[in-house]
């Protein structure tokens, strides 16, 4: 089949199920809290030993997803070989991790010997068919493995394009549209994301150095359910200290407005954090600044400033002491066994909180969201300046009738009890410039 029959045999599937395409724009993520956080990287060469201290991390905070990606997913003639994944997708499953896959690619490969080229719409299209027709649910691995109702539904590809810049733009639209359209042809629900960006983050660059304007059409038709941004807030260079201007959401709008989009995409992050240098650098402070980091990236909203976007929202990293990359970005304070730093406990009590409750309502202006499950509800108030029209020490709440108690919580865990008086509680003397939560357990009879 050539690169012809192959748009046409796509193109025959999407009117097929543009019903499915269309809806996409309302497709609201409503999955619980912990079902959208997780970590990285599950990296298939390092089955086994090697991994047990990123499962324990997970395992450690709460998480049930992580990125499991390879530099080894292809021949030297571009071939894909799914079955190198075999292995570290059953040590997932045993681990009860729900993995996405990343194909990994960077621009230097060019210049290897022999040069490694990224590959043409055809080769793109191979790998998402074979890879999607081995690991989505009940895919062939699931069924050689006895596996029902498992697998990957979110494939995405070439992590940080815009930090080297070396892949030709429209090289780039065609392995996205190859990968997108390979994985559709086996599944049209499964979804397909380009690998993370950086350059917002770091440049303050909409484009994402042309990246992003290349990709526009894909996003627009929906071929591309969203785009992945990561995020490192730096006291120095993205200093969230002064603002939504320096905001996952800010980005996310920006580029949105940049590309011309009409569709309303989905939000991704497998990569965000608090950076540990300079100003920052005391790891206390860095545990405060996460937790309005962490809301940032799992509050993303839509175009209507009230929706969800978020898939996912995932912190790097939390298997590393800083022996891999030093302090700035390390969650963890030893290993064997893994010990959380304090922004990995930030996250833990989070997801200890909310993690089985989802959103019911998020409002950007304002920087507050709730969220309600089984246990009760949480509110989250981002009162930093510039992040709600409120800031200040005072926060009114007005409670559901079935509360009776309610707990004020910080990055530092639980500030105090609350005593509820005609159905609200009002908070004085707040400390400036926190993230604040208002726990609200619904008691059992």
């Amino acid at each position: 089949m050539n690169q012809y029959q192959k748009w046409m045999a796509v193109a025959v599937l999407l009117s097929l199920s543009m019903s499915h395409v269309h809806a996409a724009d309302a497709i609201v993520p409503v999955s619980p809290l912990r079902d959208r956080i997780g970590g990285g990287n599950l990296v298939t060469h390092m089955t086994g030993a090697p991994s047990v201290q990123l499962y324990t991390a997970l395992h450690g905070v709460g998480a049930k997803m992580g990125r499991m990606d390879s530099y080894g997913w292809r021949h030297l003639d571009r071939k894909p070989i799914p079955k190198n994944f075999d292995a570290a997708m059953l040590e997932a499953h045993r681990n009860g991790i729900m993995p996405i896959i990343l194909l990994e690619y960077e621009g230097s490969y060019q210049t290897l010997q022999p040069p490694q080229p990224t590959g043409s719409y055809d080769d793109w299209f191979a790998a998402g068919q074979a890879f999607a027709r081995r690991f989505r649910p009940n895919g062939e691995w699931g069924v050689e493995n006895g596996i029902k109702n498992w697998g990957v539904e979110i494939y995405t590809a070439i992590n940080e394009p815009d930090v080297q810049a070396t892949i030709p733009r429209d090289v780039y639209r065609d392995a996205m549209a190859g990968l997108a359209d390979g994985v559709h042809s086996i599944d049209a629900k499964l979804r397909v994301v380009p690998g993370g960006f950086a350059t917002c983050n770091s440049h303050h660059d909409a484009t994402l150095r042309g990246y992003g304007p290349a990709i526009a059409g894909l996003l627009q038709d929906g071929r591309l359910d969203g785009i992945d941004l990561h995020t490192y807030y730096h006291a120095q260079w993205y200093p969230l200290t002064r603002g939504r201007e320096f905001s996952a959401q800010t980005c996310f709008e920006r580029i949105k407005t940049t590309m011309g989009l009409t569709r309303d995409i989905n939000f991704y992050s497998t990569e965000f954090n608090i950076t540990r240098d300079g100003a920052w650098f005391d790891p206390h402070l860095a545990a405060k600044l996460f937790l309005t980091a962490l809301w940032d990236n799992a509050g993303v909203v839509r175009a209507d400033g009230k929706t969800s976007a978020t898939v996912l929202a995932f912190p790097w990293n939390l298997a590393d002491t800083g022996r891999i990359e030093g302090p700035a970005y390390a969650m963890a304070a030893s290993e064997t066994p893994w010990t959380p730093d304090p922004r990995a406990k930030v996250l833990r009590m989070v997801l200890e909180l909310a993690g089985d409750m989802t959103f019911t309502a998020l409002d950007r202006q304002s920087g507050k969201y709730t969220l309600e499950g089984a246990a009760g509800q949480l509110q989250v108030w981002q009162d930093v300046k510039g992040w709600t029209e409120t800031w200040g020490p005072v926060w009114e709440v007005q409670l559901p009738p079935w509360a009776t108690t309610a707990e004020l919580w910080a990055w530092d865990g639980k500030r105090r009890d609350l005593a509820v008086s005609n159905g609200r509680v009002v908070l004085t003397g707040l400390p400036a410039d926190e993230t604040y939560m208002l726990y609200l357990p619904r008691l059992r009879k």
